[in-house]
């Protein structure tokens, strides 16, 4: 009868212990995400408040492209800062070929019935000078992608609007 009792409070024990482990485990995961979700953020704040300082000063994305002899581009990203980016350019020198977005199959066609491509298409779209990457954050990880499929170079949004 000891035995039985010593054994059933063991494996109380123990499923209390995993039970606090399992909490802790999706604890730090939650704050993880939680301290990637504020950083990208940040960035994104950073980004658009220089942004906006340029346009006050007079400064658009379209000089940046003039300098670097850059005059059709594929724009990376049909997000918030993809439409931005597009809508800052649209009616420049600036050509947007196509844009390029990982959901490419659901969005059909882009701003101003530009084509959504995905990945395995670029290949098949007009030549361009460069991507633009507007989701800055994922620029990394977009990057190796890319570098998969194509040698097109390949432009951070950040680049653009912190090089104006």
């Amino acid at each position: 009868m000891k035995i039985g009792k010593v054994v059933g409070g063991i494996l109380g024990i123990g499923a209390v212990a995993g039970g606090i482990a399992g909490i802790s485990y999706y604890s730090k995961k939650s704050i993880e995400k939680s301290e990637e979700l504020q950083g990208r953020y940040k960035a994104y704040y950073q980004l658009t408040n220089q942004w906006l300082m340029n346009k006050n000063e007079g400064k658009s994305a379209a000089s940046y492209f003039a300098e670097n002899n850059i005059k059709s581009i594929a724009v990376y990203g049909m997000g918030t800062l993809g439409e931005l980016f597009y809508n800052e350019i649209k009616g420049t020198d600036v050509k947007v070929s196509y844009f390029i977005d990982k959901n490419a199959d659901t969005l059909y066609y882009g701003l101003d019935d530009i084509a959504v491509v995905g990945l395995g298409d670029i290949s098949n779209q007009d030549a361009v000078d460069a991507i633009i990457v507007t989701p800055i954050f994922d620029f990394d990880a977009i990057e190796g992608d890319l570098w998969e499929v194509t040698d097109i170079s390949l432009v951070s949004l950040e680049d653009v609007i912190y090089g104006i």
